[in-house]
């Protein structure tokens, strides 16, 4: 070996000593830090790779099910976020599961925020029809939207648009009074809760066949004329979707008229005078602050109506409306405590329960809450 290989080889052997010294004292002061960084087991990763897999395969995981118009939708396997398209859908989530739902279509009146839970009164409100903040639902983040309807072509048509603009499935239910206990089953299977879902379903079932096995002759049957807005001259004929709840009641609906949107009309107080039904019952004007009770009132009180065989007898009801009308507006699973209410006012020597303790059992299984007898008696005596 030359003088020239020997000082390389003399560098080296001090560049190997000097690193050794360097790597040594580190280690003397940084031994927690090393033992931090000690390298796992070579599956780790591995593992760790899986579960983040099967985490987003579950996030992304579908299935098809066939909604209440037949129409076939794909939607998570899991569904917890729900944007509802109209009061009716928010009504049917918040009794079915309000940890669901995204938020309301209106903002809640004073009224609805003393039956309605504190903790649901600050969701958003998206609004309805023409009016939906489309930016404001995509930003929340819905897995599907859940639209009350028909289920016609139409009412299909129109799903299948909100679906395209919102980029996520629209799950039809029916808004068919008489299937109120099929949309409770539907929904718990939807959102993987069928104890829940039969729960109500069967309070539905119950009031149904509580109403429905009592016989009543034709002739027998009481006349009901159904008010609505600030002088109760507005009604819902035979037939419409807002006067469903009369014929579940076995009554006749004076109102026999036909109408051309088959929602509602105008009448006269001539008109109402020649009807001259058995029983009225009118639900106010919420736009306005009437009250049912208020607005039944005025009738009492009205020298225009006294002639009316439902004033002489003071059979004029207002139907409660905290937090949503038990007769009307919107036609919702809230008609249910309706009806059991509405029976026992037209017939009171047939249906034998106290509607008091009625009205309670429904609100705590609905809407949550275990009614106080203050809050009871504010209700009935609104």
């Amino acid at each position: 070996m030359d003088g020239k290989e020997m000082k390389k080889v003399l560098s080296l052997l001090a560049v190997l000593a000097l690193s050794v010294s360097v790597m040594t004292g580190c280690g003397g002061n940084r031994q927690p830090a090393a033992a931090a960084t000690t390298v796992q087991p070579t599956e780790a990763p591995g593992e760790a790779a899986e579960a983040a897999e099967a985490e987003t395969s579950a996030a992304e995981a579908t299935r098809q099910i066939t909604d209440m118009s037949g129409r076939i939708v794909e939607v998570p396997a899991s569904v917890e976020k729900v944007f509802s398209t109209g009061p009716i859908a928010a009504i049917y989530l918040y009794t079915m599961d309000p940890d669901r739902m995204l938020g309301w279509n209106y903002d809640l009146n004073d009224l609805e925020k003393k039956i309605i839970l504190p903790k649901y009164h600050g969701l958003p409100s998206f609004g309805m029809g023409d009016s939906v903040n489309y930016e404001a639902v995509i930003a929340a983040g819905p897995q599907i939207a859940l639209d009350v309807s028909s289920g016609n072509d139409g009412a299909k048509a129109e799903a299948d648009r909100l679906s395209d603009s919102l980029g996520i499935p629209v799950v039809i239910v029916s808004s068919k009074l008489e299937d109120t206990a099929k949309v409770y089953r539907f929904l718990g299977e939807l959102f993987g809760d069928t104890a829940r879902g039969e729960e109500l379903a069967a309070y539905v079932t119950d009031t149904f066949e509580l109403v429905q096995n009592v016989s009543i002759a034709e002739e027998d049957k009481v006349t009901i004329y159904y008010g609505n807005g600030e002088d109760s001259l507005e009604t819902a004929p035979k037939g419409s979707t807002h006067a469903q709840i009369i014929d579940f009641v076995n009554a006749l609906n004076v109102a026999e008229m036909e109408t051309e949107s088959g929602s509602r009309v105008k009448i006269s107080l001539e008109q109402l005078l020649a009807w001259d039904p058995d029983y009225i019952v009118v639900i106010g004007e919420a736009k306005q602050d009437l009250s049912g009770g208020a607005a039944a009132r005025a009738i009492l009180d009205n020298p225009d109506f006294a002639h009316l065989k439902a004033v002489e007898n003071q059979n004029v009801f207002g139907a409660p409306n905290t937090p949503f009308s038990w007769v009307d507006r919107p036609p919702g699973p809230n008609r249910i405590i309706g009806i059991r209410w509405l029976s026992k006012q037209i017939y009171p020597d047939i249906f034998d329960y106290e509607i008091g303790a009625e009205v309670k059992a429904f609100y705590q299984l609905f809407y949550h809450l275990e009614l106080t007898d203050a809050q009871l008696d504010e209700l009935l005596n609104n």
